[in-house]
């Protein structure tokens, strides 16, 4: 019996506005497309056949009307989501979706923040121009576009300088180069338009974007020797200075731009300095034309062709350029084989057959690593739930006889710990409390994020690390319950548990009020809860993470995030989430008693309410919405309560903070640790 086949992979590329398959294939075959294109935009249908069914994006047809919609959408959140959501049905049914651009790339990962229930396909997201825009992109198109992008599968870029950019606006997701190639279906040989001593030497230079350097150019080949004239055809859109040995041409359709080229003697790509590797589209017609080139050394273009195959000049260099120009048109054989060396080099991988195939194998790698976690990561000798070894870490400050009580309760757990360790800033925070076998104390840096380090980087043997909060009084089977889970569930990364009542909202509880709803719980608990479910995150106050996935990948708490460190237990169980599920125990119960000692004063904590959302935004493991949605929250509710304040919160404290750090917000100049000098 033959093997089984597997299904093809469903692509679903979706392209610009313009760019729809009927439409391009039908302006194609009339040669209504000027350049070397395919008759697919870009052709990424190269990559069909019996591994992957290619399908493309559609134009919606357009009337005034919806026209200035989808306009106006764009001009407001700064790409073409109406394009996207027509798109939608071929988009969320795809196995796996390509984008060409940033813009289409942020289109699809907003319609999949809207349909959060929907299965949503992995997304490789082309990058062009993001990075060069990047420092001059308002604040908050910058935090929509790293909270978008950060989400996707998989970045790529055109060249090495983007992506070596965008290492550090987007330091986890995983980036990828990958050269970009046309159809080089039919390559003309080097039959060099015939020049004689005298003649005029025909320069040909073409392109529309904001990086071509025309004034570099007109001002280089102003000043060719008597012996040596030239004549410069710039084919452009763009508005040029006049010059007598200039012409500036528009070509409207295919047949007028390759009959400019097959008129040149060579071709000049001239450019100011940029990082996607502005005219390689240009530099590769050129080419197939059988036309040696001469480019600015910028964008990556060297990560395509060498200087044996293209000639470099540097930026703005007019001297450099004009001898580059008559050097090259002295030396007829270097011509031929420059036009040779970087045929061949087309050939060889930069061309679209290349290009879409490089996007198919990187598909089915993505895909397939949607696969079961290396149980590496969870413990392969699977132990029994009396086997778990448990390691409570506290993080405390300025709350020493509520600390010891929290203690005290770990040890009369019916699953004991087998250790705790608590971190306090300063001796006296941890007074009351005797250190022994299963009892480590340490003294580390004030602040969650980092006393939590301190007790992740003490811990020599663990299954389960468990966070407690120094106020939160747990049920005794609370250890048992999570040791259940874990051991009986491997592909559980952090697990929460039920909170039963939450005095972080109030006033706050006692012990006594604290142990009395604990005692309450077997018959006020709702029933017909399941004993796990999904959960978004952790919640801080009682979070536990399989150790494994903390000694394999070095995971930390982010240390940016200073002092009580709002929100670090989302940032964490977000990040350790990407390794396996999050979920909820609903058998391990407890009371948080939400006391108002040791906490952070209300200026400090209003301007985190609104920098660490948005930090965490940008950092790709906060939703941008879910961060705007927090912020709104807790600014409204701030106001509001300002007017007549509760006794135990300083509300106008943080009305204050709130706005600080929405002033900071509009200069751009917010960050967490801000509130160390407030």
């Amino acid at each position: 019996m033959s093997a089984p086949v597997s299904a093809p992979l469903r692509v679903f590329v979706q392209l610009s506005y313009g760019y729809g398959a009927s439409d391009w294939n039908t302006r194609w075959k009339k040669g209504e497309i000027p350049g070397i294109n395919e008759p697919y935009a870009y052709g990424y249908y190269r990559a069909a056949g019996p591994d992957a069914v290619i399908v493309h994006s559609e134009d919606n047809p357009e009337n005034l009307f919806s026209r200035l919609i989808r306009y106006a959408a764009r001009l407001i959140i700064g790409f073409d989501f109406v394009h996207a959501w027509y798109n939608r049905k071929g988009i969320l049914s795809a196995d796996v979706v390509w984008t060409h651009t940033e813009g289409q790339a942020m289109a699809v990962l907003l319609l999949y923040r809207l349909n959060p229930r929907k299965h949503h396909p992995p997304l490789i997201a082309q990058s062009i121009w993001l990075m060069d825009r990047w420092p001059n992109q308002p604040v908050w198109r910058r935090i929509i576009s790293r909270s978008l992008l950060s989400r996707a599968d998989l970045l790529t870029f055109h060249s090495p300088e983007n992506m070596k950019k965008a290492e550090a606006i987007f330091p986890n997701s995983r980036l990828e180069c990958v050269k970009f190639g046309i159809r080089a279906d039919e390559i003309k040989p080097y039959n060099p338009l015939p020049y004689n001593p005298g003649d005029a030497i025909r320069i040909l230079s073409l392109g529309n974007d904001q990086d071509r350097d025309w004034k570099t150019l007109i001002k280089a080949t102003s000043q060719f020797p008597q012996d040596m004239p030239c004549h410069v055809t710039i084919a452009t859109t763009n508005r040029l200075k006049h010059a007598d040995h200039v012409t500036q041409v528009k070509a409207s359709n295919n047949d007028q731009l390759l009959s400019l080229y097959d008129q040149a003697h060579i071709v000049v790509v001239p450019l100011t300095s940029n990082l996607h590797a502005s005219g390689i589209t240009v530099i590769l017609e050129a080419t197939l034309r059988g036309l040696p080139v001469i480019a600015t050394d910028t964008g990556g273009l060297r990560h395509y062709f060498d200087s044996q195959c293209v000639c470099y000049v540097p930026t703005k260099d007019t001297a450099a350029l004009r001898e580059a120009i008559l050097a090259l048109m002295r030396n007829p054989e270097k011509r031929e084989e420059m036009v040779k060396k970087a045929q061949a080099r087309i050939l060889s991988d930069v061309n679209s057959q290349h290009y879409a195939d490089r996007h198919l194998s990187l598909s089915q790698e993505i895909t397939s690593e949607q696969c079961p976690i290396p149980a590496t990561l969870f413990n392969e000798n699977k132990k029994t739930p009396q086997e778990q070894k448990i390691v409570v870490g506290i993080a405390t400050s300025g709350r020493p006889a509520l600390l010891e009580e929290t203690v005290l309760e770990l040890f009369k757990q019916s699953h004991l710990p087998h250790q705790v360790i608590v971190c306090a800033p300063t001796a006296a925070d941890s007074e009351g409390l005797v250190p022994d076998s299963r009892l480590h104390i340490l003294h580390g840096p004030r602040g969650a994020s980092h006393q939590r380090n301190a007790i992740l980087d003490s811990v020599k043997d663990a299954d389960i690390i468990l966070f407690f909060d120094d106020d939160f009084l747990p049920d005794r089977n609370y250890l048992r319950e999570c040791a259940i889970v874990f051991a009986n569930h491997s592909d559980i990364a952090i697990a929460t548990g039920r909170v039963l009542a939450d005095g972080a909202k109030g006033p706050g509880l006692s012990l006594e009020e604290a142990r009395a709803i604990i005692a309450d719980a077997p018959t006020s608990s709702p029933q017909k809860l399941p004993p796990i479910e999904p959960a978004w995150n952790g919640y801080g106050c009682n979070m536990a993470c399989r150790f494994s996935i903390i000694r394999e990948t070095g995971l930390r708490f982010d240390e940016r995030l200073p002092l009580y460190a709002w929100y670090e237990d989302i940032d964490f169980s977000r990040r350790a989430g990407r390794l396996g599920r999050i979920v909820r125990i609903n058998t391990a119960v407890g009371v948080h008693l939400g006391s108002k000692t040791g906490r952070t004063p209300g200026k400090k904590l209003g301007y985190s309410q609104v920098a660490n959302p948005l930090y965490l935004a940008h950092k790709g493991t906060y939703p941008l919405d879910h961060a705007l949605r927090s912020i709104a929250r807790n600014m409204t509710m701030n106001i509001i309560r300002s007017i007549r304040p509760e006794p135990y919160i300083d509300r106008r404290g943080r009305v204050i903070g709130n706005w600080l750090a929405l002033r900071d917000v509009l200069g751009g100049k917010i960050s967490p640790e801000k509130i160390l000098t407030l």
